[in-house]
């Protein structure tokens, strides 16, 4: 057996050993895979912070997941996907961030930074207490969607759903909240962030 099969079965081999919930197997993968990650996120995103902030989630998703380990045929190419499929939602996330920012730039509805401000934490709020009186799993759905900006897809699979079921949960949960700010002073600019795709 050549070095590159042997790596790929001890590889396994340790993967076999983390879904069984041995922490120190979780370290050695850890140290395997931290830095080549690092690198990774540092070179797309160009930003320290931001790097050391999606790689620890990419660690964290992988422990909480760990059970699933021993499915998976190919895996540094699957952890590889999982990072990448990170990044792109933190540039999603970005770009609806700036946008959000822009309308109420352009808004004549505010006079100065401090009303800005003020518009800005209520209607933060308004869409939190919203989204409070959603039921549970369309709450998760919908944060899963428009806050942390995973797919239809990512999210029956994290959850384990059908996507059609996620589509239908996150139909119900935008109307559910157009319902809600109906009648708000604030209803343009939350709307725009709401139905947002």
């Amino acid at each position: 057996m050549n070095l590159l099969k042997s790596f790929f079965y001890d590889e396994k081999e340790l993967l076999t050993r983390i879904a069984a919930g041995e922490e120190s197997a979780y370290r050695t993968f850890f140290d395997l895979y931290k830095e080549r990650f690092y690198a990774v996120v540092l070179k797309m995103t160009r930003s320290d912070l931001v790097a050391e902030e999606i790689v620890q989630e990419v660690f964290l998703n992988i422990w909480m997941k760990r059970e699933k380990l021993v499915l998976i045929e190919n895996p540094s190419s699957y952890f590889f996907t999982a990072v990448y499929r990170r990044v792109y939602s933190y540039y999603r996330n970005v770009a609806r961030e700036e946008k959000i920012k822009d309308v109420l730039s352009k808004s004549n509805m505010c006079e100065n930074s401090t009303e800005e401000l003020i518009f800005a934490r209520e209607s933060q709020l308004l869409i939190t207490t919203a989204i409070q009186k959603l039921p549970s799993q369309q709450q998760v759905i919908f944060k899963l969607s428009k806050q942390e900006g995973l797919s239809r897809e990512e999210i029956a699979e994290q959850l384990e759903l059908s996507p059609n079921t996620v589509r239908n949960h996150l139909s119900c949960a935008v109307k559910t909240i157009r319902a809600l700010l109906r009648n708000c002073d604030f209803l343009f600019v939350l709307i725009i962030w709401l139905i947002k795709k």
